[in-house]
């Protein structure tokens, strides 16, 4: 992958600070000999500065680098979907699908790779053997290589049973292990998923079981509130601490419908916004991502607030500007990645969404992520890159995503921000964004002992 050079816009913020240091100099120049305090206070103002400095630096060098990419790679970043194969990976489509021309082009790559069983070998070398494949083919053809994530929220919900150690359902978790036992399972769990290749779990489900969702959920949750913020916490810190993004799951809530098959709509009054929000408050803030569940949640009690949030309460979740950007992001503190749960699901068809109109309402909404259950993206990724050369504000969104997912592939380690040489003139540094060149080697005596020490948690169960 190539390096890309920063910006001229660093010049503005190195001149922004030059003219903050001169006017403070100036200032005091003209009067008595600052006191102790005041001399700190001036410190700590010239600190946040220089963070705010930095920050504008690495954002510049983010948006940089995605500005580099060609359209198709761009576009593609947005998509998160399953693959073929478990012994060497390879491409299914070309990027003339996004022009209506499959059969042309390079190989059309997304941005992140969701595998199923049926991808995963019984065998942790074999495993680690085609998730190196994914990577390799990647950088084959000069591609941003792709996250890898799976579905491993432990239970009937479980892509790795028979190669990592045991992982049962959550509720099942929060009513046999302790606290201690909970955090030692996790962790063991996601060390032996990193040492295989991955980057993120979809889990841990963060609902509150209740009447209304156990038909759809049952053993998937954690149980009631307090089980939910006191393991919940554990399981989100455990996989984050050891190098496996958490994907918190589904906000802001599910009924008893199977989203699979038809949509749901939840009422929740004053006394239910613990039940159904405390968790996400809660966990958000320490979540490298989220999910957007396809329901609609309204209060009982309608406000008599706009038109507007009147119509986005009318939306599934996944399609509300509302859950994901004012309350998720603003009030809840959220700045990771946000996923649609799968638009190719029954319900969001049969209710006037069909994939294409899925994904477009989606990234308008503030999602940065299209989750597909599918092999194929190219049709879907075609549309919303037709729309983003016609409409410039969703073109922006569009921007919005794609740097949001390379800021996320620079945490899990997949890019390197690497800081430039300071100047004595500027003291500020400026940021190159390219591709990281090693891949972790697959170590099997490692993998072992995290096994059995996941499989010591059970001695530690209640």
């Amino acid at each position: 992958m190539k390096n890309y050079k920063p910006s001229s816009a660093f010049s503005h913020i190195i001149l922004v600070v030059f003219i903050f240091q001169f006017a403070v100099f100036n200032l005091l120049s003209c009067k008595k000999k600052p006191t102790a305090q005041e001399l700190e206070a001036q410190k700590r103002l010239a600190e946040e500065e220089r963070a705010k400095a930095i920050e504008l630096a690495k954002n510049s060098a983010i948006s940089e680098y995605a500005s580099s990419m060609s359209d198709e790679a761009r576009i593609s970043q947005l998509f998160l979907v399953n693959i073929e194969g478990n012994q060497k990976y390879s491409s299914v489509e070309k990027t003339g699908s996004l022009y209506g021309k499959p059969r042309e082009g390079s190989p059309l790559l997304p941005g992140g790779v969701l595998l199923f069983s049926y991808n995963i070998s019984k065998d942790p070398l074999e495993t680690y053997n085609f998730i190196k494949s994914i990577h390799d083919f990647y950088v084959d053809n000069q591609t941003l290589p792709p996250y890898v994530a799976v579905d491993q929220e432990g239970g009937d919900v479980n892509r790795l049973r028979g190669l990592t150690s045991v992982l049962w359902a959550q509720k099942k978790v929060a009513e046999s292990f302790s606290i201690e036992g909970s955090k030692q399972l996790y962790s063991a769990q996601a060390r032996q998923m990193r040492n295989l290749g991955f980057h993120m779990n979809l889990a841990p489900v963060a609902e509150v079981l209740t009447e209304k969702n156990r038909g759809f959920l049952d053993s998937r949750s954690f149980g009631n509130l307090e089980s939910v913020l006191s393991y919940g916490d554990i399981a989100v810190k455990s996989y984050e601490e050891n190098g496996i993004a958490v994907v918190l799951k589904h906000f802001p809530g599910n009924s008893n419908a199977d989203p699979h098959l038809g949509l749901p709509k939840i009422e929740y009054n004053d006394g239910e916004w613990e039940t159904y929000f405390k968790p996400f408050q809660s966990l958000l803030p320490k979540a490298s991502a989220m999910l957007m569940s396809h329901a609609i949640m309204q209060p009982e009690e309608k406000s008599s607030g706009s038109k507007e949030l009147s119509e986005e309460l009318n939306l599934p979740a996944c399609f509300s500007s509302y859950w994901i950007r004012q309350v998720a992001k603003k009030e809840f503190c959220f700045t990771g990645l946000v996923f649609s749960d799968d638009i190719f699901m029954g319900a969001l068809a049969k209710n006037g969404y069909p994939p294409e109109k899925a994904a477009l309402e989606a990234i308008k909404a503030g999602v940065d992520v299209i989750m597909l259950s599918e092999k194929r993206f190219g049709q879907v990724a075609g549309l919303l890159l037709a729309r983003a050369k016609e409409d410039p504000e969703f073109a922006k969104e569009i921007n919005r995503a794609v740097e949001n997912v390379i800021r996320y592939k620079i945490k899990a380690g997949i890019l390197d921000l690497k800081e430039n040489e300071v100047t004595e003139s500027s003291k500020i540094p400026s940021f190159t964004l390219g591709l990281k060149t090693d891949y972790a080697e697959f170590d099997l005596k490692k993998f072992d002992e995290d096994y059995k020490d996941g499989m010591k948690a059970f001695e530690m169960a209640k």
